[in-house]
C-alpha cells in the first residue's frame, strides 16, 4: 500500500485516530500507525498533540461531544418513556456506528480534567433533559440521569465485547432495561 503524504493538523490527526479506532478497536491507536498512514514521521504528530495520552483524551471528548448530539436530536420530539427509548437507542446506534471512539471514553479518568467533566456533564445533562417529562425533583433527576448513564453504558459496552450471554436477544434485552428503569422513575414520582 502506498502511502499519500497529507497535510496534518490537529483536527486531522484526531480524524485518522478515530478512523483507525473504529476501524480496527481503540487499542490499534498509536502515533506511529497514524504518522505511517499520513506518510510522515512520528515527531511530526508532535507539533499537534503531546503524545498518546493527550489523543485518548481527545478521542474521548469527541466520542462524548458527538453522543451528546446524537442524544440531543433523539429525544426532541418525545417525552417520558418514548424520550427515555429515544436516547437508549441513539446510545446504542451511536456506540454500533462507533465502537473504538466510544471505547476511548473508558481509556481517560471521568474526573481531574476539567474538560472531560465537562463533557460527561453535557452526556448526563441530556440524559436528564429526557427526564424532563418526569414529575421530579431536580435531585432526583440528576440521581436518575446518572443511573441511566450507567445502565446505557454497561448494556452497550458488554454489547460491544460480546459479553452479553444471549446475544440473539439483545433487543428485548435493551427494551428491559428501559422498561425496568421507567417503572422506577414512576414508582418515584408516585412517591413524591
Amino acid at each position: 500500500m502506498t502511502t499519500v503524504r497529507q497535510r496534518l493538523n490537529r483536527a486531522t490527526v484526531i480524524d485518522m485516530a478515530a478512523d483507525l479506532a473504529d476501524t480496527y478497536g481503540i487499542d490499534a491507536v498509536s502515533l506511529q500507525r497514524i504518522a505511517n498512514d499520513a506518510g510522515v514521521k512520528q515527531p511530526a504528530l508532535y507539533r499537534h498533540v503531546t503524545g498518546i495520552e493527550e489523543l485518548l483524551k481527545l478521542l474521548a471528548l469527541r466520542a462524548r461531544e458527538f453522543l451528546a448530539h446524537s442524544l440531543h436530536q433523539a429525544q426532541s420530539s418525545h417525552t417520558r418513556r418514548e424520550a427515555v427509548t429515544a436516547v437508549a437507542h441513539a446510545w446504542r446506534l451511536f456506540v454500533q456506528q462507533h465502537p473504538g471512539l466510544y471505547s476511548a471514553t473508558d481509556r481517560v479518568p471521568s474526573t481531574g480534567d476539567v474538560e472531560i467533566e465537562e463533557s460527561l456533564a453535557k452526556v448526563v445533562a441530556e440524559l436528564a433533559h429526557a427526564l424532563d417529562g418526569y414529575h421530579l425533583t431536580s435531585t432526583q433527576q440528576a440521581q436518575c440521569a446518572r443511573s441511566l448513564r450507567s445502565a446505557l453504558h454497561g448494556f452497550c459496552v458488554l454489547e460491544k465485547d460480546n459479553g452479553h450471554p444471549e446475544p440473539y436477544a439483545l433487543n428485548e434485552g435493551l427494551a428491559n432495561v428501559v422498561d425496568l428503569f421507567c417503572r422506577g422513575v414512576e414508582a418515584l414520582e408516585k412517591s413524591a
